[in-house]
């Protein structure tokens, strides 16, 4: 195998193995699943198996001339496909080839595909790349027209595949005449987590593989064996939500996401307008520096509130996730007996959502934190409604 760290899934992986061992192998494959499942890696997996040299019976061997060639992407018959930004004086009869003269564009490229090659679950996002360009559709074209090194698979690995169709479906419909008629061994391995955002005839023409969310206690027990301690790692499984490229980010920031949650459930038990400013200045920086942190953030703050609901509601702690809070759990609940903890996580969640849709960040906030006082002091309130604002 190419991936030490890969989750393998065995249903999907193994009935792959059996339609390439039969000669059954369609010439289209779309592998799709929410993100941080494994689908890349599964995509790169095939590609090795395909064109080993001496493969097993569970896989590529990892180690032949084509294994080392795929796993740092310089393999002559797989061609990787991705988002890629328009460069200077670019326009869409120009080689894809000239892209990369840039050194900034090349340079982000090569370490993006060498991380890639260590990390299956790896993010291969270019900045400032919304879009599959027609450049490389037709780049598709010319490779797969080219006879393939020692008679081997032409295999072409498209990551993102939706982004075919942003911001129009010029570059899907150029594809799909390829998919219309593709050449003898020329294999086309799309990827994605919006499936429902590639054209209807290009889902008509692939075989079609779910990769579902790699469970929590997967990720909890990867965690644990790699040297963290059950408490973090519990806590990280659980906010990642079975995306392993999200668990990797949070292994690296998970301390500073904590501690900005903390900051924020405090506030929610404070008359002090300090620590009000405190979370409205939280929230507005990472909005503009980090969205995904700031989602981190909200996800973290939503599961201790979950896990006062599920102690108020139980009073047993076996399914807590924040474990090494239990004794402020307990004290929370005990203090509030008449607090609405659904109330609070249905209001985290609707703030989430305005912010998402440029809601004003001191406004919503403010509204936040007064809404779920309310809540936890068991008061009776009608919930604060953006749509009111807008009218």
């Amino acid at each position: 195998m190419i991936y030490k760290d890969l989750i393998l899934n065995k249903k999907n992986w193994n009935r792959i193995l059996t339609s390439v061992k039969k000669g059954k192998l369609s010439h289209a494959l779309l592998f799709h699943g929410p993100p941080g499942s494994g689908k890349e890696g599964h995509a790169v997996e095939l590609a090795a198996y395909l064109n080993c040299n001496d493969p097993l019976n569970e896989g590529a061997c990892g180690n032949c001339s084509s294994c080392k060639k795929i796993r740092t992407f310089q393999h002559e018959d797989v061609h990787l496909i991705i988002p890629l930004p328009r460069g200077k004086n670019w326009n869409s009869d120009d080689p894809i080839d000239k892209l990369f003269r840039s050194k900034k564009i090349l340079n982000e490229y090569l370490s993006l595909v060498n991380e890639k090659g260590e990390n299956p679950y790896a993010l291969l996002r270019m900045s400032n790349a919304n879009t599959i360009l027609i450049n490389s559709v037709r780049n598709i074209k010319q490779e797969a027209s080219l006879s393939s090194i020692n008679n081997k698979w032409k295999i072409f690995l498209i990551f993102h595949a939706e982004k075919l169709c942003v911001p129009s479906p010029e570059a899907a419909h150029a594809l799909l005449k390829i998919l219309e008629e593709p050449p003898e061994k020329t294999i086309f391995i799309m990827v994605s987590s919006h499936p429902e955002a590639i054209l209807d005839t290009i889902h008509s023409r692939c075989q079609k593989k779910f990769f579902p969310a790699i469970s929590s206690s997967v990720i909890e027990e990867k965690l644990v064996q790699s040297g963290m301690d059950n408490i973090q790692a519990g806590i990280i499984a659980h906010i990642s939500g079975g995306d392993m490229s999200l668990q990797s980010e949070l292994v690296e920031n998970s301390a500073d996401i904590l501690e900005k949650m903390y900051q924020f459930l405090n506030a929610s038990f404070s008359s002090d307008p300090k620590n009000w400013e405190k979370c409205i200045d939280i929230v507005s920086r990472l909005k503009m520096s980090s969205p995904a942190k700031l989602e981190q953030l909200f996800k973290c703050i939503g599961l201790f509130i979950r896990d006062l609901l599920y102690y108020a509601s139980t009073m047993n702690d076996a399914d807590i996730v924040f474990k090494n809070q239990v004794g402020k759990i307990s004290k929370i609940v005990d203090k509030h007996p008449d607090a609405d903890w659904q109330q609070c996580l249905n209001q985290v969640e609707l703030t989430q959502e305005y912010i998402k849709r440029n809601g004003y960040v001191p406004l919503v906030i403010t509204n936040l934190i007064m809404d779920l006082q309310q809540s936890i002091n068991g008061e009776f309130h009608e919930p604060f409604n953006l749509h009111e604002w807008s009218n």
